[in-house]
């Protein structure tokens, strides 16, 4: 059995968090704020640490680093949770956004303690208690995060007790209540993705979104992806045609994934009774070109000009988006050095083409 630390100032999320881990055969300790975690951590050092980034008298990130300054406690693993993307999030073992999903807390959990045996001493961080001074940001970026977290952390807490709830039912629960606590959790997405979108079109518009562009496989990238999503819509064709070869560019990992999976959404949404998208991967001079294509409803002429633009809806049959997809994408996008366009002629689908430099090359927008 291990110790595990919680440290959660919402009383809801504390219960179903400490609730899992002792679900897991685990022993909890539970703190309310970060000193009452760092005084508990000193008292009984844990085999794991579990903490929200906002809390009061000392955020999750100035927990890490003070316990990392702490010769006892340095090597302890720290899972960090936050709705926002804390500075600092990197320096933890493991990071989760909130909501997080019931199975990834829980496998993100266990993967910790098993490999905490064989996990090496880290080297000092952050001497002298850990505190480190505010950075540039602004009164509207913390605005931003305190939004995030206090819309975010009540959705995070319903959202695992509606998840717990199917899996106590099991598949002898009664259909009826299987499909409330179903349709509670599809409409709790749609909440998550409104509040993400309207967060990070508040933080481009402010030029506050800053990309985490490093090198990789944007080959196997997009092989996983379109892997994805061929697992959660079975009854949707879709076809991959990319080169066999590795393609190597440095991109944002998290922000390329938002704006294919936008695109491929709207694909399936938007794709009629084709029920195919195709995804293809190519090369231009410089660059990587993406293209999502459906056989659907497409988009009236007059409507093209104005499909990035903030909150416009394309007017077809039904679409009940919130306006605000297709303007992170192209921004995005921009962001990365690239650009997005779209072709279509209504009642013969869409293609949308994303292009995305060989080469860093970051863009302010």
């Amino acid at each position: 059995m291990s110790v595990v630390l919680i440290a959660e100032d919402e009383e809801a999320m504390l219960e179903i968090f400490a609730q899992v881990v002792e679900d897991l055969g685990h022993r909890t300790l539970r703190a309310s704020n970060g000193e009452e975690a760092l005084l508990l951590a000193r008292t009984e050092p844990p085999d794991l640490v579990v903490s929200d980034h906002m809390m009061p008298r000392r955020t999750g990130v100035e927990l890490l680093r003070t316990l990392r300054a702490d010769v006892r406690l340095k090597t302890v693993p720290f899972l960090l949770l936050s709705a926002a993307r804390p500075l600092g999030l990197e320096e933890a073992d493991v990071f989760l956004s909130k909501p997080v999903e019931l199975e990834t807390f829980e496998q993100a959990v266990e993967n910790v303690l098993r490999s905490r045996p064989a996990r090496e001493s880290r080297q000092e961080a952050m001497p002298g208690g850990g505190r480190v001074e505010r950075s540039s940001g602004t009164v509207r970026e913390e605005m931003l995060n305190w939004v995030a977290h206090e819309i975010k952390t009540p959705l995070s807490s319903a959202r695992l007790n509606a998840q717990l709830l199917l899996r106590k039912q099991g598949e002898r629960g009664p259909a009826d209540e299987r499909h409330c606590a179903e349709t509670i959790l599809r409409q709790l997405d749609r909440m998550n993705t409104l509040v993400t979108s309207i967060l990070d079109a508040a933080r481009l518009s402010e030029g506050k979104l800053a990309l985490r562009m490093v090198p990789g496989d944007f080959t196997a990238f997009l092989q996983e992806l379109v892997q994805e999503w061929r697992e959660l819509q079975p009854q949707v064709e879709f076809m991959l045609k990319a080169p066999a070869s590795r393609l190597d560019l440095p991109f944002d990992a998290e922000r390329v994934r938002y704006i294919l999976n936008n695109l491929l959404s709207n694909a399936v949404k938007y794709g009629g009774e084709a029920r195919r998208v195709e995804v293809s991967l190519s090369l231009s001079p410089g660059l990587a070109v993406v293209q999502v294509r459906d056989w659907g409803v497409g988009i009236a002429a007059s409507e093209l000009p104005n499909v990035f633009e903030r909150f416009h809806r394309v007017e077809v049959a039904g679409g009940h988006g919130h306006g605000l997809g297709l303007y992170i994408a192209g921004a995005l996008a921009r962001l990365h050095g690239g650009s997005l366009s779209v072709q279509s002629t209504l009642g013969q689908g869409s293609t949308f083409s994303l292009r995305l430099p060989l080469s860093g090359s970051v863009r302010s927008l």
